[in-house]
């Protein structure tokens, strides 16, 4: 799984100036991801900052899926990244999820999909249901 998200979301610098990253944020995301590659992340900061998903436009939440995916596969439910992550990945449940898929490929749409497979099948109870309800979204696109 980590291999087909490498491969379908390429590593560029990314660019965060003035990325929108909530009010309780302090900028210490924004810093964090600033310049750097996805693969470069912080993962104790993607395991603490999933509601930064909330607030990132759609072409930052974009931008950051992979290494937001790669955790959540990873790390599954110990952290609180489901939680945010699952309701901005479901297109009932997000109001900026057309503009969010808008910013991926075909090929990038099937890894958000099968990330979510993953997760899925390596959990049980509500996160697990609420990822194979979100992986609905991604396989209708």
């Amino acid at each position: 799984m980590v291999r087909r998200l490498h491969a379908a979301f390429p590593a560029a610098p990314l660019d965060f100036k003035g990325a929108l990253t909530g009010g309780t944020d302090g900028g210490e995301f924004k810093t964090a991801v600033d310049g750097k590659l996805w693969t470069e992340f912080d993962r104790s900061l993607i395991g603490r900052r999933g509601d930064v998903l909330s607030f990132l436009e759609p072409k930052h939440v974009a931008a950051v899926i992979p290494a937001f995916l790669q955790a959540l596969v990873e790390q599954g439910t110990t952290t609180a990244l489901p939680d945010t992550l699952l309701l901005v990945l479901d297109a009932d449940s997000e109001p900026r999820f057309a503009k969010i898929a808008k910013q991926l490929t075909d090929d990038q749409r099937a890894v958000v999909a099968e990330a979510l497979e993953a997760f899925a099948a390596s959990e049980s109870g509500q996160p697990a249901d609420a990822a194979r309800h979100a992986i609905k979204s991604w396989r209708a696109k």
